[in-house]
């Protein structure tokens, strides 16, 4: 499949997450299998092109969850939820305080980099690298990697776990107060985020225009 698509997306280079390249923005897992929350995440496909529930209970309650709470995240709150998109664009780039962990469970296409690429609070999307994820794979993301929604590589989408410290990616608890020069990105809890001009009215209001460059945009298979 990665063969296709890099014939497909021919002006791009797509890297299989197996390479060396991938090890300064994290780790695979492959011990981490979870048939119960890939059965609980497919039958729950919404009818709209994108969902992100940040914790489920239904997820948190599963022997499964051991995995994540005992082990990638040392026993440390965490929090479990769940995504689904149909994205082809790399529109916008985060970072947390702490890894985040996926399982996606269809063929994806990961967009990073590090923190240390953005310059002058900008990022140049010049220096994000692209990377192949089969179906079934545990990917950990360190908490120094840039990263935003993983691209579909098939039409049927993306569905994934994701998994962070509690409380990441939910409403801010004060008003944000902008003491550091960093704080002009922090969008919701333990968020950060660098928008591109064509996705920034998309995020809402408080949104920073961050990327400059190319919209890395990928060509799903057919």
């Amino acid at each position: 499949m990665l063969e296709k698509l890099r014939e497909k997306n021919s002006a791009l280079e797509i890297l299989p997450v197996e390479s060396s390249e991938f090890e300064v923005y994290g780790m695979v897992h492959p011990e981490v299998v979870m048939p119960g929350m890939k059965e609980f995440v497919q039958t729950h496909r919404p009818d709209k092109e994108e969902l992100y529930i940040p914790c489920e209970e239904k997820l948190m309650n599963m022997e499964e969850s051991r995995f994540f709470k005992e082990n990638l995240f040392g026993q440390v709150d965490c929090q479990i939820g769940y995504y689904y998109g149909r994205g082809t664009k790399l529109n916008a780039v985060e970072y947390h305080k702490c890894s985040e962990v996926l399982v996606l469970f269809e063929p994806a296409v990961l967009v990073l980099g590090s923190v240390w690429d953005i310059k002058d609070y900008k990022l140049d999307s010049s220096v994000m690298k692209l990377f192949y994820v089969p179906a079934d794979t545990c990917v950990e993301l360190y908490a120094t990697t840039l990263h935003f929604s993983p691209l579909m590589v098939t039409q049927k989408g993306i569905s994934q776990v994701v998994v962070q410290a509690a409380g990441t990616n939910t409403p801010l608890l004060t008003e944000r107060t902008k003491r550091l020069r960093t704080d002009q990105y922090l969008l919701e809890r333990n968020k950060w985020v660098l928008a591109h001009k064509e996705y920034v009215k998309t995020l809402g209001e408080g949104a920073y225009e961050g990327i400059i460059g190319e919209n890395i945009a990928l060509s799903p298979l057919d």
